[in-house]
């Protein structure tokens, strides 16, 4: 047993290894990283093969589908590397010393460019560098609340840095008018949103907001960060940010914070599948930065009215139990799997180029 365990991973490293030279092959032919046509064959013949040998073909498509991701991921950070975008280039992360900023850090660096934060939580060298690079940096990345990224923005408008300055706030509202500002006032302003924590490890299962803040330049100069990567770039009006993400983020966190606090306070001696994939969703949220998702909440104008559909769509549940209502329960339901796909039908995984949403 100890000696199949050793030889698996052996044959995983040997995989992934093997994924790199393709995928250098694949830079060298101009190909893009994944070939879904290509997955859905491997995986297809995982779940073959597992049935003539007698294993579960989801065990079979679970281990080759997180090797295909770690492959991926291999792939992306060569590309990056190889790429060398910002070879010679200096950036400055402020609020760089947070989680989010540390993630965008290494991501940066692996493109080349030279990092420092401007960040209380820094060291005193590193603060020092950054600020004063800040003038003449390349890339000013600011992963700072929205309201004091506001306050940056102000202050630059006087005498705009020369790089191009850019933001990874969840919320946009605050800065909409500061953001306006400072591109009038000449400086070089792109807005973009990861729509993932720093815990991620393969971009390919994310998407990245890019913002139109009216500087073609600067949003093209942070659109060029993600290209190589497997990441789906999407791009949205400034305006529209906040009120899509009403949903995407201020419906989602309080949906799993609210079934958080309506478990009990012992736990349970049996588990279903479906508390168990609600509950680890509510484990991650509620591990999250608190004045974060605070700020996701208050900062957002839309917010209330994702709250409130919520908080109506509880009280219908809750008097279709309670009246014993089955025809109206059952109403909910048909509500509900009209509002969703169809986990059936849903496509994964996605492709294409860059999308964009009206």
């Amino acid at each position: 047993m100890r000696r199949l365990d050793l030889d698996l991973i052996a044959n995983a490293a040997e995989r992934i290894e093997l994924a790199r030279r393709i995928g250098e092959a694949k830079r060298r032919e101009n190909l893009p990283t994944v070939d879904y046509a290509q997955e859905r064959a491997v995986l297809e013949r995982a779940r073959e093969t597992a049935l003539t040998r007698g294993l579960e073909p989801s065990v079979a498509e679970e281990l080759l589908a997180r090797l295909i991701r770690a492959s991926v991921s291999a792939q992306d950070e060569d590309r990056l590397r190889v790429g060398a975008l910002g070879a010679g280039k200096r950036a400055v992360l402020v609020g760089g010393a947070g989680r989010m900023g540390r993630w965008m850090g290494r991501f940066l660096s692996a493109q080349g460019y030279t990092t420092g934060a401007l960040d209380p939580a820094a060291s005193p060298e590193e603060n020092a560098w950054a600020g004063q690079e800040l003038a003449r940096a390349d890339l000013i990345v600011c992963a700072t609340p929205p309201s004091k990224t506001a306050l940056f923005y102000r202050e630059w408008a006087d005498d705009p840095p020369p790089g191009v300055i850019t933001d990874l706030a969840s919320i946009k509202g605050p800065l909409l008018e500061p953001i306006h500002a400072l591109v009038r006032a000449g400086g070089r302003v792109a807005s973009f949103h990861p729509m993932f924590g720093p815990s991620i490890v393969l971009l390919r299962d994310a998407d990245v907001v890019i913002c139109d803040t009216g500087h073609a330049e600067a949003t093209r100069t942070v659109e060029d960060l993600f290209t190589p990567t497997t990441a789906r770039l999407v791009r949205l009006p400034l305006e529209d940010h906040d009120r899509i993400m009403a949903d995407l983020l201020s419906l989602a966190h309080a949906t799993a914070i609210a079934f958080a606090l309506a478990l009990p306070e012992s736990e349970h001696p049996v588990r279903s599948t479906t508390f168990q994939a609600l509950e680890s969703l509510a484990a991650q949220v509620t591990r999250e930065s608190p004045d974060v998702y605070y700020e996701i909440q208050v900062d957002n104008a839309f917010s209330g009215r994702a709250l409130e559909r919520l908080e109506a769509a509880l009280r219908r549940l809750v008097q279709a139990v309670g009246d014993r209502d089955a025809e109206r329960f059952r109403a909910l339901l048909d509500e509900g799997r009209r509002r969703t796909p169809d986990p059936a039908t849903s496509p994964t995984p996605r492709s294409g180029p860059a999308s964009v949403l009206p």
